[in-house]
């Protein structure tokens, strides 16, 4: 699963498939379709068990409990949430129809990010739950599962030619403007592909810093088995986990996190500027409609 942490006013992807994010990361998907959000969403506890399960191997009693534990989740997302979500589409709505400063973008995206550090808190004590119930065998197949995955991420950005390399990183970008935007044409296309080609960071550095993040939580989970932690501890170390993950505090990785973010959000920027005033008001639109069924959403029972 490719990170996506942006909308419309940051459309690079921070790409990481840290599990931590794996709830948050339901909902976001969900809105990808305007036709289908409100199903999407009603069915995302589904995709987030199944999700989780291909990374742990669930025993019975801990798909039980992790059933439980995303049902509530999700409960807690739509009273809480899903209300913070309505007014900043109408705001997206019509920002989308004028220009957006490099600046702006930054700004929606720092929101955005609120909401991921927020539900990834609400998510920390069901984690730590599960992390203190692993078995040895179970630690063995998330390593694995993260190698799978690993295999994935290198298959799909990590080519040995570079050219290749920026070629699939701008159709990832291609991928998701569209959403917004519609078809872009050969100029449009053009565009991202020199400011792909100009980026400081590049897939290989995106690579290095998922495993890091996976080496980190592996050695968590044993080290809190190895203790004996309490529900308290774990969830004490896993925050602290999910913190150095959103604010690195080591070099080079927070040095090259802020210059990702900055790189996104120049590019969202200058894409926005490139676009015809057509494919500005379908990006309204598409805003509009998530705003529409967001709403019917909040009026159904969680």
């Amino acid at each position: 699963m490719k990170k996506i942490t942006q909308g419309p006013m940051s459309i690079t992807p921070r790409v990481t498939r840290s599990l931590s994010v794996s709830l948050l990361m339901m909902i976001m998907l969900a809105l990808t379709a305007c036709s289908v959000v409100r199903l999407a969403y009603n069915q995302a506890d589904h995709l987030a068990y199944w999700q989780l399960n291909r990374a742990f191997d669930f025993n019975e009693e801990q798909s039980v409990q992790v059933k439980g534990a995303i049902r509530q989740w999700f409960q807690w997302h739509r009273r809480t949430q899903l209300p913070v979500y309505v007014p900043f589409l109408a705001r997206a709505e019509k920002e989308a129809l004028a220009p957006v400063s490099s600046t702006l973008a930054c700004e929606r995206r720092t929101e955005l990010e609120g909401w991921g550090r927020k539900a990834i808190d609400q998510a920390v004590p069901a984690m730590a739950d599960l992390v203190l119930s692993l078995s040895p065998d179970q630690v063995r197949h998330l390593e694995k599962h993260q190698a799978k995955t690993n295999e994935d991420f290198r298959d799909d950005y990590l080519e040995d030619d570079v050219q290749d390399r920026h070629k699939a990183a701008a159709k990832f970008v291609f991928k998701v403007a569209e959403i917004f935007y519609g078809r872009l044409n050969e100029s449009q296309r053009d565009h991202v592909k020199i400011e792909i080609a100009a980026l400081h960071l590049n897939a290989q550095n995106v690579y290095e810093e998922r495993q890091v993040y996976q080496r980190e939580f592996v050695q968590l989970i044993r080290k809190l088995s190895a203790q004996k932690a309490t529900p308290a501890q774990a969830q004490a170390a896993l925050r602290e986990l999910f913190q150095q993950f959103f604010d690195p505090p080591r070099e080079p990785l927070r040095s090259q996190r802020q210059q990702w973010i900055a790189a996104g959000c120049k590019l969202t920027s200058s894409l926005h500027q490139q676009t015809t005033p057509e494919q500005k008001e379908k990006a309204a639109q598409r805003l509009r409609d998530w705003e529409s069924d967001l709403r019917i959403l909040n009026k159904q029972p969680a």
